[in-house]
Formats: C-alpha cells, structure tokens, sequence
C-alpha cells in the first residue's frame, strides 16, 4: 500500500490530458488510436510517478517538516530511501519498455518531459514565476504527446486554452500552499499581490481563448454555451482558494468538490454532443 502511494495514483488525473486531441478531433472511437493514446497515458503515468519518487527522495527533510507532506512513506520512514530507489528502478525499466512501442517524436516529447520534471525537482522549482510557466508547460506536453500519438491536429487554440487554465491551476496551487507554516522556498519570492495578478490574467485568458475557439473553430449554436460549465467550474475554484485549502491538490479538487465535478462534466457532456452528434 506504502508503494502505491508512493506512486501517487491520484496525480494521474492529469494524463487525461493525452486524450483531448483525440476527443477534439472527433476521433475517440477509432479503435487503433484510442488503443494508442491509452498506451501513452500508462506512459506518462509511469513517467509521473518516478518523478515523485525523485522528488520525495530530494525534499525528504523539508517533507518532515510539512503538516501534511510528512505523511508521506518516504517522510514518515514507512518506505526507506533504498526501497524507494529500487521502486525508482522498476518503474525505469518499465519506461523504457514502454517507450519502444512509440515513434521518434513521442520519444524525444517524453525525454523533454521527463528531463525538465526531473531539473525541476532538482533547480527549477526554486525560482519564481519559472516554476508555474514549466508545470504549464507539463500540462501542454501532454496534449503534445496525445496528438503525436493519435496523430491528429491540435487547435492553436485549445493549445492556448491548455496554456492558460494550467497556469491558473498551478497559480491557485501556490496561493493554496502560502497559507502553510512550513512552505516551499519560492513561495519566499512571491507575494499574494502577484499571484492575485497572475491569477487574474490567467483565468481571463482561458475565458477569452476557449471562448474564441467555441466560436472560431467548432463555430456551433450549442458550443458557445458551453462556456458556463467553464465559467461555474472556474468560479468555484477561485471561491475555494480563498475559503479553502482543497486547491492544495488541484487534482483532489476535481472530486473533493461536487460543484466543480458537475461543472467538469457537464461540460464533457456538452463537447460529446457538439462534437459526435
């Protein structure tokens, strides 16, 4: 159970992410290709996973210290560091394997992925602004990847939606972990009036991009209104960085919070429509 945890299952909501090109492109039933980009999710998993493991490894001490990364197996002593490094071997092994079934251009998006996650676990994450635009970038190299493999087109618009609501996740993710007594060094540079701003600036901007591709691109009667799923969803999610401590783990919010999980579905449900009707 301690090495489940480890590998943090919970994180891997994000890699849904693969299949929006494949859905967008009114692609999701073709067999082969939804077999693919299913594939390639298990890949970022993987890939995921034994980037927590480097980073519990990397901020064990500062973990100990946490109200509730302490709780971590590697924090609280349940995993020791060998165990974990040889846990870190397996799932390497399992990269690898996995990354033979792909073409050059996943490989080399995957290698990018995996060599920024492992120098922000490392550096990066220490310096501010640059710290929020890379886990951005994480978010938009999944989508990246879902399109190599389903080899399909991805909107610049949806590629600017993806942009834009990761930088408002990870911004409201800061804004979370400032209440925290014991916090990240680079939260140290941050002040709540620039991570306000960026909130307000990101949130505006996926408003006005997704807006623009429901009426540019998919250019339906019905896609337009979609934006109150959008809307309702992100509203709330503003409304629990300032009650709450749920945006902490962005990807619990989806669940923990009723509102934002009807708002995230029913707007699934209003693209199928668009989209596969």
């Amino acid at each position: 159970m301690e090495y489940l945890r480890l590998l943090r299952p919970y994180n891997w909501i994000k890699n849904f992410l693969v299949f929006i090109p494949l859905f967008f492109a009114k692609q999701l039933f073709i067999p082969g290709k939804l077999s693919s980009v299913f594939l390639s999710f298990m890949l970022f998993c993987l890939v995921a996973s034994f980037v927590y493991i480097v980073n519990d490894l990397v901020d064990v001490e500062q973990d100990r210290q946490h109200s509730k990364k302490q709780h971590r197996p590697i924090a609280s002593g349940k995993v020791s560091p060998r165990q974990a490094s040889m846990l870190l071997a397996v799932v390497g092994v399992l990269i690898v394997t996995t990354l033979s079934y792909f073409s050059h251009t996943v490989i080399m998006l995957m290698a990018v992925y995996l060599i920024l996650n492992i120098l922000y676990s490392l550096y990066l994450k220490h310096i501010a602004i640059l710290d929020i635009l890379l886990i951005a970038g994480f978010y938009l190299l999944r989508v990246l990847v879902g399109g190599a493999v389903a080899q399909v087109p991805i909107s610049h618009w949806l590629t600017l939606s993806t942009i834009f609501l990761a930088l408002f996740l990870i911004t409201g993710k800061r804004k979370a972990e400032m209440a925290q007594t014991v916090k990240r060094k680079v939260l140290d540079l941050y002040t709540p009036e620039v991570l306000n701003a960026i909130l307000i600036i990101s949130v505006t901007l996926v408003i006005v991009s997704f807006s623009l591709y429901t009426v540019l691109v998919l250019a339906t009667t019905v896609a337009v209104y979609s934006i109150f799923f959008i809307l309702l969803a992100i509203l709330r999610y503003l409304l629990l960085i300032s009650t709450t401590d749920k945006v902490e783990y962005p990807e619990k919010a989806l669940f923990s919070d009723w509102w934002i999980f009807l708002a995230t579905l029913g707007w699934l449900i209003c693209m199928y429509i668009v989209l596969y009707r």
